[in-house]
């Protein structure tokens, strides 16, 4: 038996992939829901915002092969012309002409499109939500996994699909795992722990019209990063992007009011009769940001070579998309993690 920590998209790769070998796993997930990271929220108006993972380019084989194999459609983010940097005491406040760039694409559906395929080729008895692992404890040819509930999983392998920081402080490992690999792990920033995702869903896509822009970077903020967010039928409308983090220690109202000041002033009074707001504050997951007072630079330690080994003779696998060589931290990270898991299983089953 596999025990697979952890319901993200490395997770649900490995399994997906168990699944075709017809190898036997469980998956014990903390929620009580699939996607870890990946978070595609559905508006009353049945618009879909990203909270979470939303872009990738070209670059990213990975998962443009898992999404063909998976007959999953992508379709090009909308850039248009022009971009506008926001920051009235800088004297390079204004609009400008685009760059020449290569192109961004989102999935279909929403990321979720790729989760709920995944997810879809599997059992219900192939997972247990709201299941906490505390230990995981070597006992002679097996490892069992203790959850909060007391209840316990013996496997001969177990694979860590969630950040590194997040497993280091939170499951206890008898015996200790090297010092190196402790050091490292609790050092390494999760990817989107310090984000708020932020959206606001309109009507008509105005911004469009008279080579307005959409895409909106500042320094100070609320957004310091916005988007373009209608979906490829162009028939459900929205800007989406990234908030300055220290707007977290405002209230939801506050945030709000000040993201459409934000947008009004770049974009006009239309911005006033947006639909809804919607935001998530990645830093308030406790299975994301953990613990919360440690601060890490973007990126740190993520694809150190340290979490491509194996422990305990080979039976504890790292996994998720901090421990990928290529893309660490994102989509195509977690996918190569997860495929990269599946093929040491497999040379390990061939082996015994």
């Amino acid at each position: 038996m596999i025990i697979i920590i952890g319901a993200g998209l490395s997770g649900l790769v490995t399994a997906y992939k168990l699944k075709q070998a017809k190898i036997p796993f469980k998956i014990v997930e903390v929620k009580n829901k699939i996607g870890g990271r990946i978070f595609t929220k559905t508006t009353e108006n049945e618009t879909t915002i990203e909270m979470g993972a939303t872009w990738f380019g070209r670059q990213h084989q990975n998962l443009i092969r898992l999404l063909n194999e998976l007959e999953i459609a992508a379709f090009s983010q909308f850039q248009g012309e022009y971009y506008y940097y926001d920051d009235p005491d800088s004297p390079h406040h204004g609009k400008y002409k685009l760059p020449q760039q290569e192109p961004t694409y989102r999935i279909k559906g929403g990321s979720r499109s790729l989760i709920e395929k995944l997810y879809g080729n599997l059992e219900e008895e192939d997972i247990v939500f709201n299941t906490r692992v505390i230990e995981i404890r070597k006992e002679k040819e097996e490892l069992v996994v203790t959850a909060d509930n007391n209840v316990e999983y013996r496997a001969n392998q177990v694979i860590l699909a969630v950040p590194p920081k997040i497993w280091s402080h939170q499951i206890n490992f008898v015996p200790a795992l090297p010092q190196e690999l402790q050091h490292t792990a609790k050092n390494t920033q999760t990817w989107m722990e310090d984000s708020i995702k932020a959206a606001v869903e309109f009507e008509q896509p105005f911004w469009r019209e008279n080579n307005s822009s959409a895409t909106i970077m500042s320094n100070y903020g609320p957004f310091i990063e916005c988007y373009d967010h209608s979906n490829q039928q162009e028939n459900k409308f929205a800007l989406c992007g990234f908030l300055n983090p220290a707007f977290k220690e405002i209230t939801k109202e506050k945030r709000e009011k000040l993201v459409l000041q934000q947008l009004s002033n770049i974009l006009g009074e239309q911005v006033l009769k947006g639909i809804s707001y919607h935001e998530y504050i990645w830093s308030e997951d406790d299975y994301v940001k953990w613990p919360k007072e440690i601060f890490m630079q973007p990126h740190q330690n993520n694809g150190h070579p340290i979490f491509r080994e194996s422990f305990f003779n080979n039976q504890l696998i790292i996994s998720s998309s901090e421990s990928a060589s290529t893309f660490p931290g994102y989509m195509d990270g977690a996918v190569e993690a997860g495929e990269r898991t599946f093929k040491i299983i497999t040379e390990k089953t061939k082996v015994n």
